[in-house]
């Protein structure tokens, strides 16, 4: 099933982490949500710029690798 590379990189723009969850790498993105949360309370956000952009830029590439792989995600186990 492909992934739409600017809808994952998009999420990231609202919610840091989610264009990796979307991905179905939802460690990945829980990681890095986690990272933003800590960041946020730190810095007053200032050090949340980079890493928003750094995840639209790792999600949009990721969704991309994993379309042209023909890689499928990983199922939904959470039943």
């Amino acid at each position: 099933m492909r992934k739409d590379p600017t809808l994952a990189c998009l999420l990231n723009l609202f919610l840091v982490g989610s264009g990796h969850m979307y991905l179905n790498h939802v460690a990945k993105g829980l990681v890095i949500l986690a990272i933003g949360v800590a960041l946020a309370l730190t810095t007053w956000g200032i050090a949340l710029i980079p890493l928003v952009i750094w995840a639209m830029y790792d999600s949009y590439n990721t969704a991309k690798k994993m379309n042209r792989s023909g890689r499928k995600p990983l199922p939904d186990t959470s039943e």
